[in-house]
């Protein structure tokens, strides 16, 4: 099975939907829970819910909106994988 190190370069991020179904992922092939990365990021463990259920802010949606229609997306790319660059 590839990793998900691997799969995600080639993941096109259209929308917060999209975003915190990566984020999930992620969460998950690293053997973290939610309250785990809360904790290692300073937040609260409904901060991650809402993050990975994809609840957008008014900020968020208009940064997608505005990508899409200047023809561009946002990819997830591993920190590793720019480093050096």
């Amino acid at each position: 099975m590839e990793k998900l190190d691997d799969q995600i370069p080639s993941t096109p991020v259209r929308s917060p939907e999209a975003l915190g179904r990566l984020i999930r992922m992620a969460r998950k092939s690293r053997g973290l829970t939610q309250e785990q990365l809360a904790a290692r990021i300073g937040r609260r463990r409904q901060a991650i819910i809402a993050q990975e259920a994809g609840v957008s802010t008014a900020a968020l949606r208009c940064l997608f909106d505005s990508l899409a229609m200047l023809g561009y997306e946002v990819r997830l790319v591993p920190r590793s994988a720019t480093r050096g660059a």
